[in-house]
């Protein structure tokens, strides 16, 4: 019999992995950002506004554009209501109003989802004589078991938001509460690349996607311009940011214009437009168009 120690029987240290966090059930608060007017924030904001009642899922909506080209999608009778003189903020006409009612009282959607839209102002203000008005918010998600979906207006005021909250260091946390994800919607300019890449450097602890906004080229587009620069792209190797598309619109050019007019996806699939109903070639565009996008966002496990 051997006295060797290779043939004596090998303990086994069972090895114990630090348990996971949980996060599905927290609110996620969704930033449709970027630092330029039609980078596509809007569209992106939309898109998932229609995935939420897609799925019959709860979401409050917060446009903090002072277009508020979302929330005149979603209620325009409401948003008419605003810009009356009578009612609007004093504040309302240089830094915009964010306002809205519950959309599950819209009897179109009502069976489908529960939603709303805000009814006071949120204001992400540079100004700090009016950047208290952007704390409802934090109201908001901390008595809200629902998902947010805030259109920002360009480069203004999220990052005061961020700073004086200590948002950043809020998602340090082992348990947050809520989390963040940053959605940059980006032209593919090297200058709203860099500015996305500054951003991911000053809160690193919020979760990051850059939104290559492909939907906004020309009939010969300069898809070279998509290319993520090195320091985004060592980012995305990392695994500290996604990459995500908004795609080309391939459907009716009327559709868009009606989109542009502020008609919801979901009621022109449904009810048509110009009283007129789709045939079912363009719904099934529509469709396809939807569901490539919304396949490119979960592809970042930040969408269901």
């Amino acid at each position: 019999m051997s006295n060797s120690k290779k043939d004596e029987p090998v303990e086994q240290v069972e090895t114990i992995e630090p348990p996971k966090i949980d996060d599905s059930n927290i609110p996620t608060l969704h930033l449709s950002n970027g630092f330029l007017g039609g980078a596509g924030k809007s569209t992106l904001a939309r898109l998932f506004c229609e995935r939420f009642i897609k799925l019959g899922r709860a979401f409050t909506l917060v446009d903090a554009d002072p277009n508020y080209n979302v929330a005149r999608a979603y209620d325009k009778e409401t948003v008419a209501l605003w810009q009356h003189q009578d009612v609007k903020s004093l504040v309302g006409s240089t830094i915009g109003s964010r306002f809205g009612r519950s959309l599950a009282d819209k009897d179109d959607v009502k069976s489908h989802v529960d939603s709303s839209l805000l009814s006071e102002q949120i204001i992400f203000s540079k100004d700090t004589k009016f950047s208290y008005l952007g704390d409802r918010l934090l109201d908001i998600i901390y008595n809200s078991n629902q998902d947010i979906i805030s259109s920002l207006p360009a480069n203004d005021g999220i990052d005061f938001w961020l700073e004086s909250n200590n948002v950043n260091a809020l998602m340090a946390n082992e348990s947050p509460s809520f989390k963040v994800v940053n959605w940059w919607c980006s032209f593919g300019s090297a200058t709203s690349q860099q500015m996305f890449v500054d951003f991911v450097t000053r809160y690193p602890n919020l979760h990051h996607v850059c939104v290559f906004n492909l939907g906004i080229t020309s009939a010969v587009p300069n898809w070279e311009r998509f290319d993520p620069l090195p320091a985004l792209d060592k980012l995305s190797q990392d695994g500290k940011v996604k990459i995500a598309n908004i795609l080309p619109w391939l459907a009716d050019p009327a559709i868009l214009e009606a989109v542009d007019l502020g008609t919801p996806l979901h009621e022109i699939v449904r009810h048509g437009y110009r009283q007129k109903q789709l045939n079912p070639i363009v719904k099934l565009k529509i469709d396809t168009w939807l569901e490539a996008n919304w396949q490119s966002f979960r592809n970042t496990g930040y969408l269901l």
